[in-house]
């Protein structure tokens, strides 16, 4: 699915979002470089990646500020198995495509108990 998206080379913060067919419910942290965003139906619609350069860059050195300044188009590839969520982020920029995947994210780890409750 593409997804919307806005780089911020100054700060090096890639925010990426789908709110076309839900809005936010909540925003978690997963850790010191990734806040995720929830709808109401536990789907992942959105992710705010600090330090976008390094954390992709650490995977692939191809992907540094200028790459992500240049990006043309972002999908995310998004599975969900008995408690997790696994994604894969493809980045294009110019004529190269990377595709990067996520760590597992454990749902119950993720979801607070306002979503639940409803």
């Amino acid at each position: 699915m593409k997804y919307n998206f806005e780089y911020d080379a100054e700060s090096d913060v890639l925010s990426i979002y789908n709110y076309e067919k839900s809005r936010p419910e909540e925003s978690v942290e997963i850790n010191e470089y990734i806040v995720m965003d929830i709808d109401k139906n536990n789907k992942i619609i959105g992710l705010e990646i600090f330090d976008a350069s390094a954390f992709f860059g650490a995977f692939n050195k191809e992907v540094d500020k200028k790459f992500l300044s240049n990006l043309k188009e972002i999908m995310i590839e998004q599975k969900e198995m008995r408690n997790n969520w696994f994604l894969v982020i493809a980045l294009k920029s110019g004529n190269s495509v990377v595709y990067q995947p996520m760590p597992p994210l454990r749902k119950s780890e993720y979801i607070s108990p306002l979503i639940t409750s409803q």
